[in-house]
C-alpha cells in the first residue's frame, strides 16, 4: 500500500519500524513488574536520580528544602540531572537510557507523548503498583483528569503530573487601551471572544500602535498538525477522528474526519489572518492580515521574539512565559491574559468535546525507571514531589502551575508575585484542554496532516485539497497492518 508523499512514506515506515518494537513489549531494556522491588522504603540510606529540567536543576536546593517539608525520609538525596531540554531531545536521550538497561536515573520528567512508546516497552513503572491506595485515589480524584488519562494506557498507569502547561493568549494590555479597548471593563480574562472581533482588535492595536505585528504564534512543521493550528481547528468545532474519545484509538476502528468542513473552515481563517482578505479562500468578514506568514518557520522561541521587543500585540503561549513577560524588570501590569477565542460555541459544534474555547495540553510527569536500585526510595521522592507543597512551591519559584485545580484556590497560590494575577484565565482555561491522539502511529499521522497544512498556507493548495490529501494518508496510516 502507498502512503501518500515520500516524505509522509519515511515518517510512516518509522513509525512502523517502531510499532514492530512495541510489538516485542517488554524484551528490549524493560523489567516485568512482578519482578520489581516495591516494597516499603526501610528508612536505609539512599540517593535518588532525578533527570529533569535545567528550570528545576537551577534551583535544586530549593526544591530540596521544598520535598523535606513536605516529609521527605531524612536519609534520602535527591541528586539531579539535567541537560539540553525539549521534548524531542529528552525522549532520545531516555531511548539510549532506557534501552540499555541502566539503573540511573531513578526518576525521570516525562512528557506524554513518550507513554505509547516507552510503556509497551517496559520502559515505565506501572504507578497502579508502586503507590499507596491513597495516593491513587488523588491522583483519580483530585487531578487534572486529561492529565492524568494522557499518561494511562492498557490500564496501566505510568506517570503523575508534575505541573501542567496551560496555552492562552497574552497581550500587551497597554495597546488595546490605546486602541480604544477595554479589557477589564469587557472582563476578557474570562469571557473568551470570537476569532473574528479577535481579529479586528488585532488589526486595531497594531494600528494605533505602529507596532510590527498583530498576533504571533507557530505553525512550524513541528507545531501546525499537532498543536497550534490543530487548537483553532478544535475551537471551531472540528477535529482530526470526529468526537473527542476517540482520540487515541482504538487504531482502524475510528471515524477520520479531517476533510469535514470545520477543519476547512480553520484553515480558511488561518489564511485570511495570514494573507488576507484578498486572498481566494479567505473568510468573509474576518479581519485578515494579522498574522505575519514568517509563523509558519517559527517554533515557540522564536515566535515570542517580536512580542518580547514589544513588537506584538497579542500572543500565544504557555503559562510558563507569564512570569516572564508579566515580570516587573518586563512589561508588568501591562500583560493581560485571555483565553482562546472560538469560531463556534460547544453547542454549535460538530463534535463532542470541541467548540468554544480550547487548547491543548502540555505540562509534564515524573515516572519511574524500572531498572532503578533504588525503587522503595524513589517513590518517597515521589509521593514528596506530588504534595501539594511541592506543587505549590515549584508555582511559586517557576511559574509551573499545578495539576491539581484546587490549589489555585490556596492563599499560597493567591499570593504568588505576577502569576497571582492571572489565576482565573489559567483556571477557566484548564477546565477547556484536550490532548492529541497518543499511540504509536500519530507522530506519522500529524506529520502528513502538517505537510498539508503547511502547503495550504503558503498558498500553494486550497483548503479542500489539503484536507483531501490529509485524510487519504491518514486513513492509509491507520488502516495499514503493522
Amino acid at each position: 500500500m502507498q502512503i501518500g508523499s515520500s516524505v509522509s512514506r519515511r515518517r510512516f515506515l518509522s513509525a512502523a519500524g517502531v510499532a514492530g518494537v512495541i510489538g516485542t513489549a517488554g524484551c528490549i531494556g524493560g523489567n516485568d513488574d512482578d519482578e520489581l522491588d516495591l516494597s516499603e522504603y526501610d528508612g536505609e540510606e539512599a540517593t535518588v536520580e532525578y533527570s529533569t529540567a535545567p528550570l528545576f536543576g537551577d534551583i535544586k536546593d530549593q526544591l530540596k528544602e521544598s520535598m523535606r517539608n513536605a516529609g521527605l525520609h531524612k536519609n534520602i538525596d535527591v541528586e539531579f540531572s539535567t541537560g539540553v531540554w525539549g521534548a524531542d531531545d529528552q525522549e532520545d536521550r531516555y531511548n539510549q537510557i532506557l534501552q540499555a538497561g541502566r539503573s540511573t536515573p531513578d526518576i525521570m520528567l516525562t512528557n506524554f507523548s513518550y507513554t505509547s512508546s516507552f510503556a509497551p516497552r517496559g520502559w515505565l513503572v506501572d504507578l497502579n503498583k508502586a503507590l499507596p491506595e491513597e495516593k491513587l485515589d488523588e491522583i483519580k480524584n483530585d487531578y487534572h483528569q486529561v492529565m492524568v488519562d494522557s499518561m494511562r494506557l492498557d490500564g496501566g498507569l505510568y506517570g503523575v503530573p508534575q505541573f501542567v502547561d496551560i496555552p492562552a493568549i497574552l497581550y500587551r494590555k497597554d495597546y488595546v487601551e490605546n486602541a480604544g479597548y477595554d479589557p477589564e471593563g469587557e472582563n476578557w480574562a474570562t469571557e473568551p471572544m470570537q476569532w473574528e472581533r479577535f481579529a479586528e482588535i488585532a488589526s486595531d492595536a497594531r494600528e494605533a500602535n505602529g507596532v510590527d505585528h498583530a498576533y504571533t504564534t507557530t505553525l512550524n512543521q513541528r507545531t501546525i498538525g499537532h498543536q497550534t493550528g490543530y487548537e483553532k481547528i478544535v475551537t471551531m468545532g472540528g477535529n482530526y477522528f470526529g468526537d473527542m474519545e476517540n482520540q487515541h484509538g482504538p487504531i482502524g476502528d475510528r471515524p477520520i474526519t479531517i476533510d469535514d468542513e470545520p477543519v476547512i473552515e480553520a484553515l480558511r481563517l488561518m489564511r485570511t489572518f495570514m494573507h488576507g482578505s484578498d486572498d481566494e479562500h479567505a473568510l468573509d468578514g474576518v479581519t485578515g492580515d494579522i498574522l505575519p506568514s514568517e509563523a509558519l518557520g517559527w517554533d515557540t522561541q522564536p515566535s515570542q521574539e517580536s512580542f518580547a521587543a514589544g513588537e506584538a500585540v497579542f500572543h500565544r503561549n504557555w503559562s510558563y512565559a507569564i512570569a516572564q513577560f508579566a515580570g516587573e524588570d518586563a512589561f508588568g501590569d501591562d500583560i493581560g491574559l485571555m483565553p482562546f477565542p472560538y469560531g463556534v460555541t460547544k453547542d454549535e459544534a460538530e463534535y463532542e468535546e470541541t467548540g468554544g474555547t480550547n487548547s491543548t495540553l502540555g505540562g509534564w510527569h515524573l515516572s519511574l525507571n524500572p531498572n532503578s536500585e533504588n525503587l522503595p526510595a524513589a517513590v518517597e521522592v515521589l509521593k514528596a514531589m506530588t504534595s501539594d507543597e511541592f506543587y505549590l512551591d515549584i508555582f511559586e519559584f517557576t511559574g509551573s502551575t499545578p495539576p491539581k485545580p484546587d490549589l489555585y484556590e490556596s492563599d499560597q497560590a493567591q499570593d504568588v508575585p505576577v502569576m497571582s494575577r492571572y489565576l482565573d484565565t489559567l483556571q477557566l482555561q484548564s477546565e477547556n484542554q484536550w490532548v492529541h491522539p497518543i499511540n504509536q502511529i500519530w507522530d506519522s499521522q500529524k506529520d502528513a496532516i502538517a505537510d498539508e497544512f503547511h502547503a495550504c498556507l503558503n498558498q500553494e493548495q486550497s483548503p479542500e485539497a489539503a484536507v483531501k490529501a490529509a485524510q487519504e494518508t491518514v486513513e492509509e496510516i491507520e488502516n495499514t497492518d503493522l
